[in-house]
């Protein structure tokens, strides 16, 4: 990705139990550090000069929605070429192997996929316009 992007917020189906629920956000989190440059800061030495990895350099709130609601992200932000959105499935949390989740994914329509969760990157106003409504996840 070459875009800078202001902003990415994290949309997690709200019926998603809270151990599921924190390893989409961490499935979510690895794409998106990969696929998504600059979005990780440098790394940061305390006083005593020791290093500390670099941490997101944007916003990152997780947000709770319906599925629906998901599955409504994802179609109107496919018409936003200036928004990365990586989605997170039932299909692949369910899979035993990326070939298994890939071969089921493959069979299902983009609106018929059941996502639950999925992180939505770009400029601050894309994302609200996208995610705005959205209660935090708590």
């Amino acid at each position: 990705m070459n875009a800078v992007y202001e902003k990415c917020a994290f949309v997690i189906d709200e019926d998603l139990a809270p151990g599921l629920a924190m390893n989409t956000v961490a499935a979510l989190s690895m794409s998106v550090g990969r696929f998504v440059e600059g979005i990780v800061g440098d790394a940061v030495k305390d006083a005593d000069g020791r290093t500390h990895t670099g941490i997101t350099a944007i916003p990152l709130p997780v947000l709770k929605g319906e599925a629906t609601d998901l599955r409504d992200i994802v179609l109107k932000a496919a018409g936003m070429p200036e928004v990365f959105v990586v989605d997170f499935t039932a299909v692949a949390q369910s899979s035993r192997s990326y070939e298994e989740y890939t071969g089921r994914t493959a069979k299902l329509p983009t609106a018929e996929l059941p996502y639950i969760g999925i992180a939505v990157c770009g400029s601050r106003s894309a994302v609200a316009k996208l995610t705005g409504s959205l209660p935090l996840y708590r």
